[in-house]
C-alpha cells in the first residue's frame, strides 16, 4: 500500500506542476497588455512602475521568479503590493468549508440513493430520483443559487442570505468575545464534520470485526448527527458555529443539489450490474440477510466505479463551486480569482489556481487510497515486477 501511494503522489505532483506551468503561460499569453495599463500615466511613469514589478522581465525569467517563490513556501506578492499567500489564507477556510461539507453530503447521500432504489428495482422512488437527479445535475449554477437564495432565504426566511448580510462581522455580538475568528471556526467545523465520520466508521468496522453486522443506516445518522452537535457545541463556540452555518448553509446545500445526481445515477447502475454477478446469487443461497447481501455485499463493489468517476469529476466539481460562489457572494476564493484575471493581477490568480489544484490532486490521491483500500486488486496490479504480493 505504501508503495502505491507513494506513486500516486509523485504522479499527482507531476501532474500538479504541468498544469501549473501551463496556466502561467495560457494567462501570461492571453491576457493582452499587462497591470500598468488601467491607469493613465506618462510613459517614463509606466515604465518605472513596470521594472519595480519586474513586469519588463523575460517571459521565463518571471516564470522561474514565480515557480521559486512556490517552492520556497510562499506566493510572492501581489500586483497592488499586499502578500498573496497572506490573502489567499483569508479565502481558503470559507471554500474549504462549503467543498468539504457539500461534497461529502453529496457523496453519502447519493450512494446511498442509488444503492436503494437499485435494490428496489423500478418504483415511484426510481422515476422521482432519476427525474430529479437529471434536473439539478444539469441546471445552470446561478440560476440554481438564486432560486435557492428566493426560496429559502427571502421567503422562507430559513436560512440567512450572503447578499445582504456583511459575512461574518467581527463587530457583532457573537463575534466581539470570540477566541477565534470566522476562518479558525470553519476549520474546526470541518475538521469535527471528518471526524464524526471517521468515528462512524470506525464503530461499524469494530462491529464487524466482533459481531459481523453493522449499525442501521438510521442509526449511523443519528450517532453521526450525535458526534458532530457534541463536537460543533463544544468548547463554547456554539454561536459561533450556528453563525457561520447560518450563512454557509445555503452555499452548501446549492452544492449538494448540483453534486449528488451523479453520484446517484452512477452508483444505481452499478449497483444494477452487480445484482446480476454470480456471488449475489450465492450470497442468497446461503440464506443471508437481504441487507447483509445488499451492503456487504453489492453495494461494497458497486461503489468502485463511483469513486473512479468521483476521481476524474473532481476539477468539474471545484469548477462549479467557484460559481456558486461568485452567484452567492460567498466570500472564498472564485472572488480573489476572477477579480486577479479582470485586474491582470497574475501573481494572486495564479495562487488562486495552485490552491484549487493542491486541493484537487489531494482529494484525488485520498480516492485513490480509498479504492485501493476497498478493491485490493487495484494496487496489486499496479505493484512493479518482483514487488512483494
Amino acid at each position: 500500500m505504501a508503495g502505491y501511494v507513494a506513486r500516486r503522489a509523485v504522479s499527482s505532483l507531476i501532474a500538479l506542476f504541468l498544469f501549473l506551468t501551463i496556466l502561467f503561460f495560457v494567462i501570461e499569453v492571453m491576457i493582452p497588455g499587462d497591470f500598468t495599463y488601467q491607469y493613465l500615466m506618462t510613459r517614463g511613469a509606466r515604465q518605472a512602475l513596470q521594472s519595480r514589478l519586474g513586469l519588463d522581465l523575460p517571459l521565463w525569467q518571471r516564470y522561474w521568479y514565480w515557480l521559486r517563490t512556490v517552492f520556497e513556501g510562499g506566493l510572492g506578492r501581489s500586483l497592488y503590493g499586499f502578500p498573496v499567500a497572506d490573502y489567499l489564507k483569508t479565502l481558503i477556510p470559507p471554500t474549504l468549508l462549503v467543498f468539504v461539507m457539500g461534497a461529502g453530503i453529496a457523496f453519502l447521500f447519493g450512494q446511498w440513493l442509488g444503492k436503494v432504489t437499485a435494490w428496489r428495482g423500478p418504483g415511484l422512488l426510481h422515476g422521482t430520483s432519476t427525474a430529479g437527479a437529471i434536473a439539478l445535475y444539469a441546471s445552470f449554477p446561478p440560476w440554481l443559487a438564486y432560486l435557492m437564495t428566493y426560496f429559502f432565504a427571502r421567503r422562507l426566511g430559513w436560512f440567512r442570505s450572503v447578499l445582504s448580510d456583511a459575512p461574518f462581522n467581527t463587530q457583532r455580538g457573537v463575534w466581539v468575545d470570540s477566541p477565534l475568528s470566522p476562518q479558525a471556526v470553519m476549520i474546526y467545523i470541518v475538521a469535527v464534520f471528518v471526524a464524526a465520520l471517521i468515528a462512524v466508521w470506525a464503530v461499524n468496522k469494530g462491529l464487524e470485526r466482533a459481531a459481523r453486522r453493522r449499525l442501521p443506516v438510521w442509526l449511523d445518522v443519528l450517532l453521526y448527527l450525535l458526534l458532530l452537535g457534541a463536537g460543533w457545541l463544544g468548547f463554547g463556540l456554539g454561536p459561533q458555529v450556528r453563525d457561520v452555518l447560518s450563512l454557509a448553509a445555503l452555499p452548501i446545500l446549492t452544492f449538494i443539489l448540483l453534486s449528488f445526481g451523479e453520484t446517484m445515477l452512477i452508483m444505481r447502475t452499478s449497483m444494477t450490474d452487480t445484482l446480476k454477478e454470480e456471488y449475489i446469487t450465492t450470497a442468497r443461497a446461503k440464506g443471508l440477510p437481504d441487507p447483509v447481501i445488499r451492503d456487504r455485499h453489492a453495494a461494497r463493489n458497486a461503489l468502485l466505479p463511483v469513486l473512479s468517476r468521483l476521481v476524474v469529476s473532481l476539477p468539474y466539481l471545484m469548477t462549479g463551486l467557484v460559481i456558486i460562489e461568485s452567484a452567492l457572494d460567498w466570500p472564498g476564493l472564485s472572488g480573489a480569482l476572477f477579480d486577479s484575471l479582470y485586474n491582470q493581477d497574475v501573481p494572486t490568480a495564479l495562487g488562486a489556481l495552485l490552491v484549487v489544484g493542491v486541493a484537487s490532486a489531494l482529494a484525488r490521491l485520498l480516492l485513490d487510497v480509498v479504492a485501493a483500500y476497498l478493491d485490493p486488486r487495484i494496487r496489486f496490479e499496479s505493484a512493479a515486477p518482483g514487488e512483494q504480493r
